[in-house]
């Protein structure tokens, strides 16, 4: 829409491409200016992790259960050890079971 609006303003579209990358490396410049590593400290790590799931999951069907969702998900993705695969992290629906009944099994989230 903001390109569009520019457009409408007679500006060239390459003029237009060329603000909104200049615009994305100084957005990229301050976030990794910002940027805090945890990696040394797992507990800080896993706890910055789990605000971020929780955030995501607030707008989701999960959002009442989030904070239980949200650990089991860190921690299912702190087992792969730095892998980037997620296929390695299976679901499996279990009939008739709850959402509360969800557990973290080693490779499974049942």
């Amino acid at each position: 829409r903001e390109a569009e609006k520019l457009l409408n303003q007679h500006l060239h579209p390459q003029t237009v491409v060329s603000g909104f990358r200049k615009a994305a490396r100084a957005a990229l410049a301050k976030l990794e200016s910002l940027a805090v590593d945890h990696k040394s400290d797992r507990d800080t790590f896993r706890s910055e992790l789990v605000k971020l799931a929780c955030t995501t999951l607030s707008s989701k069907v999960l959002a009442q259960r989030k904070q239980h969702f949200a650990e089991l998900a860190v921690d299912a993705v702190l087992r792969l050890e730095g892998s980037t695969n997620l296929d390695l992290i299976q679901i499996i629906k279990m009939p008739g079971g709850s959402m509360r009944d969800s557990w973290l099994e080693p490779g499974f989230l049942l």
